[in-house]
C-alpha cells in the first residue's frame, strides 16, 4: 500500500479557506480523507467508501470508490471503483475495476485505484477521475470531473453508530458536498459529453459486515434556491436514520425517530431476480420543522458486490429520481420543491426466489390491486422458518436470505441444497382462500423462479 501525505501547512490553509466560505467549522478536508488504521482485532470488517453523483439534463453519472478489508484478512478484500452512466434513450453503461493496491492520504481527500481516483484541486474543489469497462459492451467509460461545493458539509453520523448484527460494529458518515457544481467530461466508447451539472459527494467508513445492513439513501439540491437535502436510513440490529437540510444558509437536522420512511411502490428487476423500492414516502418532524417528501424513481441500475456463498453478496440499486417535497416551519413558512436527484437501495442477496402472480387466480382484474391485497409466505419444510415476500405492482414477488440468516447458520443460511420450500399466497376477499406451490432448492442456480 502506498500512502501519500501533504504538508500540515496546506491543511491549515484549506481549513481557513473553507471556514471563510461559511462551511461548518467542525468539518475539515481531513475528515474526507482516508481513515484506515489497523487495530489487529477486527481489521477484516473495515469498510470505507466515497460516493460521487452528478446530473446534467439527460445524463446522470454515479461512481463509488470502495475499500473493504484492506489487508485481505478474510480473503475477500475489495479495492475497486464502480461506475454507472445513465443517458435518456440509451442502455445504462456500467462497470467496475478491481485492484490489488491503492494510494491514499490521511490528511486530505485523495484516493487512487490504478487509473481512477480523486484528489484536491484548487481547494476546496475535488477532481474526480477514472476508467472502467462497460460490463455489457467492453467499451471504456471514462470520467474527468471537478466538484466545486456550493453547500456546507456536515456530519450525518458524527460518532460511531452500531448498524449491523455484529457486536461492536460501527459506522461514521460525512456529507462532504450536499451540493456541488460539477464540470468536466464523461466518455462512453468513442462519444464524449461535456458535463455541467449538479453533484453530490458523501463518504462513510467503519467496521461492520458490508453485506449486513439494508441502506436507503437520497440526495437532492436546488442551487438557485440555496437548498440541499441528504437522507439515509440504515437497518440492521437497530435503525439509524438521518436527514439534513440546508436552506438559505440555515441547517435543519432530523434524526432517527423523527423520520418515517415508507416504500410506497415496488418494481421487479429481471437481471437480479429481485423486487426493489421504486417509490418512497418520507415524513419528518423535529418540532421546529416538518418535511413531507415523495421520491419517485425514474431510472434504476442494479450493481453487485460479490461474496462467495454461503456469504450473502451486496445488491445495490442506484437510482435517478424526482424528489418532491414541502418543508414547513413551526412559524408557518414553507418551501416547496420538485427536482431531479439521486436515491439508492442496498440489500443482501444470496439465492433469490421469485415469480409472478397469475391474475386469473385472484378475484381482481388489476395487477396493482392484486399485489396490494395479497401476501406470499415461504416456509422451509426442514426448518420451519418462514419468510414474507416483497410484491411489486406488476405482480412479481421475491424473497431471499439476509445476513441474520447467515449468522444463524453459516453453512446453509435460510435454505440448503434440496430443501423443500412451500410458497403460499393468500388472496384478496376470502381470508381462507390460498394458492400454494412447492419449490425444491437448487443452489447451483443463481436464482429460482416459481409462479403462483
Amino acid at each position: 500500500m502506498i500512502c501519500y501525505r501533504h504538508r500540515a501547512i496546506m491543511i491549515v490553509v484549506i481549513v481557513l479557506f473553507l471556514t471563510g466560505l461559511g462551511w461548518a467549522i467542525n468539518v475539515s478536508p481531513k475528515d474526507d480523507a482516508y481513515h484506515y488504521m489497523s487495530n489487529s482485532v477486527d481489521d477484516q470488517l473495515y469498510n470505507e467508501w466515497w460516493y460521487f453523483d452528478v446530473a446534467d439534463n439527460d445524463t446522470q453519472f454515479q461512481v463509488v470508490y470502495l475499500l473493504s478489508d484492506p489487508e485481505n484478512i478474510s480473503s475477500a478484500r475489495k479495492i475497486q471503483v464502480q461506475a454507472v452512466a445513465m443517458q435518456d434513450g440509451s442502455p445504462h453503461a456500467m462497470g467496475k475495476h478491481k485492484s490489488r493496491g491503492y494510494g491514499a492520504d490521511r490528511n486530505s481527500p485523495m484516493f487512487d485505484i490504478d487509473r481512477s481516483g480523486f484528489s484536491t484541486e484548487q481547494e476546496p474543489n475535488l477532481r474526480v477521475r477514472g476508467e472502467v469497462e462497460d460490463s455489457a459492451t467492453d467499451e471504456h467509460i471514462r470520467w474527468d470531473l471537478v466538484y466545486q461545493p456550493t453547500a456546507s458539509p456536515w456530519f450525518a453520523i458524527p460518532v460511531q453508530a452500531h448498524i449491523g448484527h455484529i457486536k461492536g460494529d460501527w459506522i461514521k458518515w460525512l456529507v462532504y458536498m450536499p451540493s456541488a457544481q460539477v464540470t468536466g467530461t464523461l466518455t462512453i466508447g468513442n462519444m464524449t459529453k461535456s458535463m455541467q451539472g449538479t453533484g453530490y459527494h458523501e463518504h462513510a467508513w467503519g467496521r461492520f459486515a458490508l453485506n449486513d445492513p439494508q441502506i436507503t439513501r437520497a440526495s437532492v439540491s436546488v442551487p438557485l434556491d440555496s437548498f440541499s437535502l441528504a437522507f439515509a436510513e440504515i437497518l440492521g440490529e437497530q435503525r439509524v436514520a438521518f436527514l439534513g437540510i440546508e436552506k438559505d444558509g440555515e441547517s435543519i437536522d432530523f434524526r432517527d425517530m423523527q423520520i418515517k420512511l415508507n416504500y410506497s411502490n415496488y418494481a421487479f428487476d429481471n437481471k437480479t431476480g429481485f423486487v426493489f423500492p421504486e417509490a418512497y414516502h418520507l415524513e419528518a418532524d423535529n418540532g421546529d420543522y416538518s418535511l413531507d417528501l415523495v421520491i419517485d424513481v425514474k431510472k434504476n441500475a442494479a450493481t453487485t458486490l460479490d461474496y462467495q456463498p454461503p456469504l450473502p453478496s451486496v445488491l445495490i440499486f442506484q437510482q435517478v429520481s424526482v424528489l418532491q417535497g414541502t418543508l414547513k416551519s413551526k412559524s408557518g413558512e414553507q418551501y416547496t420543491f420538485s427536482k431531479q436527484g439521486f436515491s439508492g437501495f442496498t440489500t443482501p442477496r444470496l439465492h433469490p426466489i421469485f415469480g409472478r402472480i397469475n391474475s386469473s387466480s385472484t378475484n381482481s382484474t388489476s395487477s396493482n390491486s392484486t399485489s396490494a391485497n395479497i401476501t406470499i409466505i415461504a416456509q422451509n419444510a426442514r426448518t420451519g422458518q418462514q419468510k414474507l415476500a416483497k410484491l411489486a405492482s406488476d405482480g412479481y414477488y421475491s424473497l431471499d436470505a439476509d445476513f441474520l440468516d447467515y449468522l444463524a447458520n453459516r453453512t446453509a443460511p435460510w435454505v440448503a441444497q434440496g430443501d423443500q420450500v412451500k410458497l403460499e399466497m393468500r388472496g384478496p376477499g376470502d381470508a381462507n382462500r390460498t394458492i400454494s406451490a412447492i419449490l425444491s432448492i437448487n443452489l447451483s442456480e443463481n436464482w429460482q423462479e416459481i409462479n403462483l
